[in-house]
């Protein structure tokens, strides 16, 4: 069990996450009021990259510090998680919120970041783009209302202790809790450290004034074995198929690479933003296609 003290600082440090997440998405509030008025499209790619660094450097990881915050004070308090009736309504809003971050806003964020850094000025009139951008909204005002209502319960701690006819062993509640959060753990770094692996391939330049003209094909492994298609006309980079790729929704906006590749005419170009791992290796394997 905590002492005094450690209960302090680690309250301290959970409300202090709580407010960075609130100030966090006020602060993406604000950027989506002023590109609501902001009537030169220049500025949007700009502006929803911030909001995709914001969401995807601060909100991802606040909101984990927040859940194992959470976590801590139930299981080395006397607080625990269903003994009050206020801690279970809590919990189901942290899971409530890791729902709406992964599955709703997440993709609302990155597919108006990857859209726009692909068509840059002509995303204004994309149906998808438009799409997510009212998501966006959406979900953010969500989990405003819920981080605000969390904290209201933190303080009130209202509707009293409930009535528990079988205390569980605290032991054995212990022991899966660190159990499960050693696994969660080991298995995000490693996730983690394969991510930043690819997002750091090295994609080698290619002289297409030494390509002939004709249609290339190309592959890279990332879990799966991508594939593309370049049709080299005039020396230059006229279309690219997408033979093999996922079927998920951040392999799709992925796809958009091709574009960014045409209008480049080079391969050592920038990842899709919001889709960049997937990108990176569809970028590895033009240049596959192109090195034959």
């Amino acid at each position: 069990m905590l002492s005094l003290s450690g209960k302090k600082i680690l309250l301290s440090i959970h409300l202090l996450l709580i407010s960075i997440w609130i100030g966090t998405l006020i602060a993406i509030l604000l950027l989506l009021l002023v590109k609501q008025t902001q009537f030169n499209i220049a500025y949007f790619p700009a502006l929803d990259k911030t909001v995709f660094l914001l969401f995807d450097s601060i909100i991802m990881n606040v909101s984990i510090a927040v859940a194992i915050t959470g976590l801590l004070f139930s299981m080395f308090t006397t607080w625990g998680f269903f003994r009050f009736h206020w801690i279970t309504i809590k919990w189901i809003s942290i899971v409530g919120l890791a729902l709406i971050i992964m599955f709703l806003q997440g993709p609302a964020v990155n597919g108006m970041a990857s859209l726009s850094d692909v068509f840059l000025q002509e995303v204004r009139n994309n149906p998808d783009y438009l799409k997510f951008e009212h998501r966006r909204i959406i979900y953010t005002l969500i989990q405003l209302c819920l981080l605000t209502f969390i904290v209201f319960i933190s303080v009130l701690k209202p509707w009293g202790q409930r009535k528990v006819r079988r205390v569980p062993n605290r032991k054995l509640v212990l022991s899966i809790g660190i159990f499960l959060g050693v696994i969660l753990a080991a298995s995000s770094i490693m996730q983690y450290l394969q991510l930043v692996h690819f997002r750091n391939l090295q994609i080698n330049e290619i002289n297409l004034n030494q390509i002939n003209d004709g249609y290339y094909t190309g592959t890279a492994s990332f879990g799966f074995e991508y594939e593309v298609g370049v049709q080299i006309e005039n020396h230059a980079i006229a279309k690219i198929d997408i033979l093999k790729n996922r079927d998920s929704f951040y392999a799709r906006q992925a796809e958009g690479i091709k574009y960014k590749l045409i209008r480049e005419q080079k391969i050592n170009i920038d990842a899709v933003t919001g889709a960049t791992t997937t990108s990176k290796v569809l970028l590895k394997a033009v240049e596959s296609a192109l090195s034959r």
